[in-house]
């Protein structure tokens, strides 16, 4: 047992005294936050340039109304600038609005058919797909409120009847706590706290579960393996080298928890989302440390397997990538967890034990399935890890005094049935 604790202190020390861990613990949160929010925050203001919208209104009477719907959606980065077609043919206008769009001299164009108030037909003219964004996003639902303001005017309706029958409702989100109590709810504060949580769990197992198998084949390489195994056997130090890592691993997320801890305590705003350390109930704090050590521990012993059988990082490759897979196919399937996280589907796959880390992880935090559900994931994956640890004790036994000719899928079975 003194031999295994000595190669879990090498291991560890190892990492927590390289640059690279040093740099990843300082700029980890930045770098994950910076993927998280940077989209949505582009996204959020790419819409808000300046642009100019030409219309030909046909109908006549319809541009007013048109200009005062997007002035009420608080679309003020749009303007609209009528193309006059008075004495023209319908023709010649649509021509030279057309024109106008092709030379740039405005962003797009929107023609209203002559009979709108009838039919309520109108059309878009663009140059790019991304055009798209705005007609769906602003021009469309102003224009449909401008036809049925033409609509309620042309049938005599009285407008504060106009006003009465067009009120949106007001909705307010209520969570109810298992003992019938109630709790005010930001679901986007949730979710966004879901998914920094999840990208934690997918960074650092996929990130630690790289660095046995790198390390595993550094050592063969510097024939250093054979000199361990001269005072400890194959599993003992697979063993070793795992729980090293992992305890590295296990030190990084320590040093982030006390900093979000300490942040969310001050309050720390990021655009509309707010570090809030409310959102972390005891049930979610519980499954992200379990899922995290399982998660971690359940790649590792299959990367460390299959590093004992591979020479150098390249052949690695063709193993590296379906095991990635397992966390990034999850990853994929986020969407569908979110959509109805008590359907069959999420139940079955967060079950999977190389899936259950991610998705059934989102599904405690966004609603927290029934107990034997989380505790019969915590079970499949610890009886996967033990027979994954077995398989790879196969590997690392066979594979890490192997030399020469690059492993395949072929040799890495008939290793596992030796």
């Amino acid at each position: 047992m003194s031999r295994v604790l000595t190669i879990i202190r090498k291991e560890y020390l190892e990492r927590v005294r390289s640059k690279s861990f040093m740099i990843g613990t300082l700029l980890g949160p930045a770098l994950m936050s910076m993927f998280i929010w940077l989209p949505v925050m582009v996204a959020g203001s790419g819409g808000d340039d300046e642009r100019t919208i030409g219309v030909v209104d046909l109908s006549g009477d319809s541009f007013g109304s048109f200009a005062a719907a997007l002035d009420e959606r608080g679309a003020a980065h749009l303007h609209l600038l009528p193309v006059g077609c008075e004495g023209r043919q319908e023709a010649d206008c649509v021509a030279e609005l057309k024109s106008m769009v092709v030379d740039g001299t405005v962003h797009s164009g929107v023609v209203i058919a002559a009979d709108f108030l009838e039919t309520g037909k109108a059309v878009f003219y663009n140059k790019s797909v991304g055009a798209l964004v705005v007609l769906d996003n602003t021009l469309r639902p102003a224009l449909s409120r401008a036809l049925r303001e033409g609509r309620f005017a042309a049938a005599a309706v009285d407008r504060d009847l106009y006003g009465y029958l067009t009120a949106g409702s007001e909705w307010s989100s209520i969570s109810l706590t298992p003992e019938g109590g109630e709790e005010q709810q930001d679901g986007d504060m949730a979710v966004g706290m879901a998914f920094v949580l999840i990208m934690i769990i997918y960074i650092m197992v996929i990130m630690y579960g790289s660095h046995t198998l790198t390390a595993v084949i550094e050592e063969k390489n510097t024939r250093m393996a054979e000199v361990l195994l001269a005072s400890v056997s194959p599993n003992d130090l697979m063993l070793g080298k795992v729980l090293g890592i992992g305890a590295a691993g296990l030190t990084q997320f320590g040093i982030w928890a006390l900093t979000f801890f300490a942040l969310s305590q001050r309050g720390v705003t990021v655009g509309e989302f707010t570090l809030d350390v409310g959102f972390l109930t005891p049930i979610i704090l519980v499954s992200f440390v379990v899922f995290f050590v399982l998660g971690f521990f359940l790649y590792a012993t299959l990367y460390a397997g299959v590093g004992a059988m591979c020479n150098t990082v390249q052949d690695s490759q063709q193993f590296h990538t379906p095991l990635a897979m397992g966390m990034v196919v999850p990853m994929m399937l986020l969407a569908l967890v979110l959509r109805a996280p008590d359907s069959t589907a999420a139940v079955v796959l967060s079950l999977v034990p190389l899936f259950a880390p991610v998705l059934m992880f989102m599904r405690v935090c966004v609603e927290t399935p029934p107990l034997w559900q989380i505790v019969l994931s915590w079970v499949l994956m610890i009886v996967s890890i033990l027979l994954s640890a077995r398989a790879a004790g196969k590997l690392f036994r066979v594979g890490i005094l192997m030399y020469g000719a690059s492993p395949t899928w072929a040799t890495l079975l008939k290793a596992l049935r030796t």
